[in-house]
Parts: C-alpha cells; structure tokens; sequence
C-alpha cells in the first residue's frame, strides 16, 4: 500500500506502536494513535504530539474506524477487541507493526520464533553475521520495532528479526528469507484460547516462504518437525540428540554441519560461550543460519565462543557470602523456567510467579525434584505455583510481597555453595512493566543486600 495520503490508525503505543505512527508519518499518511490508558499514563508519546499526530485514549471509540484506511495494532493489543473485530467486518486492513516494517524494508530478514530462546538466538545470529563483516540490525521483539530499521539497510544488508506469535497473528505478506522455529511448548493460553491456535500462529512465520526462501526447524521437537511437510522452502534440521543424513546436529561432542555426504565440525560443544542445553539448541539454529549465509566457518566458531549470552537470560548478578545470584527473569513460562533449572548444576533456591497465563505448571514444579531447595514466591501465580507443588510433593514454599522480600528471604534459607535463582515461570505484568524491569529491580535488590551484608 502507498500510505501517502491514507488515514491510518495506531492501536497500541508503546514501542511498536509509536515506532509505526512516526514512520507513517514521516511516509505522508495521516495517523491517529489509540490507547486504552489515559494520556497521563503513556510513556514517550513526546515525539507524536510534536508530530501533531491525533492522539485519541483512554479507550477505543469506533468512531476511530469512519474514514479509516488501514488499522495497525501493537502485539501487546488484544486480537479481539471490539474495535478490530468490527474492522475485519467493515473489510478495513488490520497488520501488526512487523507486517507495516515488512511492507518497507529492503534488507534479507531472518525472522525467529519459538516458545523459548528468541532473544539469545537472534541476538547470536546477529553477532555471527556481523562479526563476518556483514551490515546488520537486530529487531522485532527484542526490543526495537522493525520498523525503526527499515531506512538505515539496504539490499545487501540484514534484519534479524524476532518475531513472537502476537506479531505474526496480523501478518498478511510477511515473508523472511530465513524463517527459524526453535521449539513450542504451551504458553500464552489466555490469549490464544487453545494449544493447536497457538502453533499456528507460531507457524505463520513461513506460511509465505516459497522455494527460494529457507525454514530452520528443531528436529526433536515433534511439532516442530511436523511443520516440514507444509513448507513451500527449503527446509534445513538442527539437532542435539540424533545424527541427520542432512543438516548441523553434534557429534562426538562437536557441533558439526552436514551437506552433500561432507561434513564439517565446527566446535567443541563444551567451547561454547552459552551453557546449558536450551543453549545447545538455539547455538546449533544459529549455526543453521550461518551455514544457508555462507558465513566464514572460522569467523562462526569465534562468535560462537565468545557470545556468552544476553541480560535477564541466566545472567550472572554476584556471590555474596558463597552463594551466586543469576537473573533469569525472561523464564516468563513455565517450560523456560525449567530449562533454566536444568542449566544451574547447584542446589537452587528459586524465586518464581507472577502474571497468571493459565500456564499448566506440573512440569515445571517436577524439575524440582533434586535440584530446589525451596521456592519463594510472588505475584498473582503464587497461589496456584504453591498449590501445584504441594500436589506434587513439595512443601518447602514461602511468600514474598515484594522483589527485594523475596531476595532476602532466598539469601536467608541458601547456604554458600547454593544459587538463587530468579526464573518466575510467569510474565511479569502483575508487579512490573516487563520482563527488564523485573531483572532489573532483581539486580537492584541483590546489590542492596551485597551493602547491606558488606
């Protein structure tokens, strides 16, 4: 669409949605942004009211929809709210901020998705294409909207994109090049309604692919795998548990890509900067991506030794006492928490809970088995985290009403030699603005304590 002149309008505006309103803007169209929250409440809409774009909130008027061309919707934007549900029947487009960004760039995009291990992926799939002297950004939902990125990169260069499955509900021409799905498990359930509805919103990352575009699928995740016979690309597997006739997997302890009977190690599993065998995985997709770009083996398996990483993934805080503290504040579902639980080889006092997504939490509660110590909890998951465990067998719990509560109370029952882990298994918009905030208010109070203890 050549949005000079047409009325769009903007649900949403946080990140995604101011990103989307100056760039549309600044495209010619006449935008509208909307909100839920009243005015006082949005954060960094400065630079929309400089625009003079029309700013209409504290709720969705469908008076919004008379005149209107187009509808994006940030993915924190319910996808049955009233207003878009009466835009579908009025035939007026509704797109995610990712398809808009989509519509305008001109850069190759990797899009990456999958239940856990977004961020760590993306992130190290960029530092492998950058550090093979390739031009690229890193966006989508990491953090900084695709949108944003579109002018600065140009055919030749990269956008390595994540993408989760809030975005990819309003997608209708998006296509990556490189599409990657790294493993699904249950989660957001409260938005999706159903498991089968979140794997397709999950799938629609390469419903748009054709021959000349490539998927990178998990070979020992079922469902997963299972998406291969309805990819219209070429499909590349990864695996950490069996040798493949075709693709990068492990061997004898080293991470290997075969293609055309030849195959080519690269590292040592165990020179891997990233720990963990969730990191085992999302090393071996991003390996996937260099091997289909050509990068430089060399140059790849430098990357892959000194990536060692993002915040709030398994971070690393301080020992105080003898006892490590590591933020794992992106655990936001139970399965990542769990990963995280299998990653740390210490006994475990874990702080865990918080926004409720009607997770099923029996798995998650079973990895304690060996590993935790006790849990303290917080937030609105607490009582059925408690509840969950107590059925299980676990009865070592205790309440905290506040992050720096619950660190202290965890540095109370650890000994040296133990971790507090923060890994909630939850989201984090009961008590915090997101994820970062709550890793960030985590390091905050464990650096508290590291004073107070001196």
């Amino acid at each position: 669409m050549d949005v000079r002149g047409k009325n769009v309008l903007i649900i949403g505006l946080a990140r995604s949605g101011i990103a989307a309103a100056i760039e549309l803007k600044k495209m010619g169209a006449k935008v509208t942004g909307n909100d839920a929250k009243p005015r006082e409440d949005l954060k960094d809409i400065g630079p929309l009211e400089s625009l003079g774009i029309n700013l209409v909130c504290g709720g969705h008027p469908l008076k919004l929809l008379e005149d209107c061309d187009l509808v994006v919707v940030s993915p924190g934007v319910p996808n049955d709210l009233a207003i878009l549900e009466e835009a579908r029947k009025r035939d007026i487009s509704v797109i995610s901020e990712l398809e808009l960004g989509y519509w305008f760039a001109k850069a190759t995009i990797i899009a990456v998705t999958g239940t856990n291990g977004k961020t760590t992926t993306t992130t190290l799939i960029g530092e492998i294409l950058k550090n093979d002297g390739r031009n690229i950004a890193v966006a989508g939902n990491i953090g900084i909207p695709l949108v944003r990125e579109i002018d600065e990169y140009g055919q030749k260069d990269y956008l390595v994109v994540e993408v989760s499955s809030f975005q990819l509900e309003n997608i209708v021409h998006f296509k990556p090049k490189i599409s990657v799905i790294l493993n699904i498990t249950e989660d957001h359930l409260n938005r999706h309604k159903t498991f089968e509805n979140y794997i397709e919103a999950k799938a629609r990352v390469m419903e748009n692919q054709d021959e000349g575009d490539y998927t990178v699928l998990n070979f020992d995740d079922p469902i997963v795998s299972s998406l291969a016979k309805r990819a219209k690309s070429k499909v590349v597997f990864f695996s950490r548990q069996k040798e493949l006739e075709r693709g990068i997997f492990v061997k004898n302890g080293v991470i290997v890509i075969k293609e055309n009977g030849n195959m080519y190690p690269i590292l040592k599993t165990k020179e891997l900067g990233i720990k963990g065998s969730h990191n085992l995985e999302n090393a071996l997709a991003a390996v996937s991506v260099a091997w289909i770009t050509r990068v430089n083996l060399n140059n790849l398996a430098e990357t892959l030794k000194d990536f060692h990483g993002v915040e709030h993934r398994l971070e690393f805080v301080a020992t105080i006492d003898g006892v490590k503290y590591i933020n794992d504040s992106k655990g936001t579902n139970p399965d990542a928490a769990q990963k995280a639980i299998e990653a740390v080889e210490e006994p475990i006092v874990l702080i865990a809970g918080g926004y409720d997504k009607k997770s099923d939490f029996t798995g998650f509660v079973k990895s304690f088995e060996g590993k935790v110590k006790k849990v303290i909890l917080i937030g609105a998951t607490a009582d059925a985290i408690e509840k969950t465990a107590r059925e299980n067998g676990f009865f070592n719990t205790q309440r905290a009403r506040s992050m720096q509560e619950a660190v202290d109370l965890a540095s109370e029952s650890a000994q040296p030699g133990d971790v507090v882990l923060l890994s909630p298994a939850c989201a984090s918009w009961d008590m915090f603005e997101n994820f970062e905030e709550r890793g960030r208010i985590f390091k905050e109070a464990v650096h508290s304590l590291k004073v107070k203890k001196g």
